[in-house]
């Protein structure tokens, strides 16, 4: 077993251990906003887009921000939707950090005439840390590393808008 597997699931017990020694109700899912996002993911190499969604704190500091993204480059063309949940820090001057997780459930099309062409579709891990501007315009602005574990891109570095 390599290295990354244990630390993605290293990385969701801590997640989910802090979500369980949250003493308050959690709210109701309900949208927020919404934002665009764009990046540069590596191995495959690609240009990543795609739609973030704000639907709020299921516990306390614990957010839940789903996302659809679309990849293309280095000969292949991917579509994901993630399941992400971000733990947000203490912040000051309107300058929050944020650590997290995902599930990544989406397809890879590689192109015809290569060793493992085709269409497949995947599931991953992702680890997620960032950090987000809060904008006069009571929009946000946030950047991002993520981390994949199995089959989907290594690392992607997201610059995104929240409206």
């Amino acid at each position: 077993m390599s290295l990354k597997y244990p630390i993605g699931v290293l990385s969701l017990f801590f997640l989910c251990s802090a979500v369980s020694a949250q003493s308050t109700e959690p709210e109701k899912p309900v949208m927020r906003g919404w934002g665009l996002r764009v990046g540069l993911a590596d191995d495959p190499d690609l240009v990543v887009g795609g739609v973030q969604f704000d639907l709020g704190e299921i516990a306390e500091h614990l957010r839940f921000q789903p996302d659809i993204e679309l990849g293309i480059g280095d000969n292949h063309t991917t579509f994901f939707v993630n399941g992400a949940l971000h733990y947000r820090f203490e912040g000051n001057a309107g300058v929050t950090p944020y650590f997290g997780g995902a599930l990544a459930l989406g397809f890879i099309d590689r192109d015809r005439g290569r060793p493992n062409d085709g269409t497949d579709f995947e599931i991953g891990v992702k680890v997620i840390g960032g950090v987000e501007w809060q904008l006069k315009s009571a929009k946000a602005f946030f950047l991002e590393l993520q981390l994949g574990f199995s089959d989907i891109p290594d690392k992607q570095i997201i610059a995104g808008w929240m409206f």
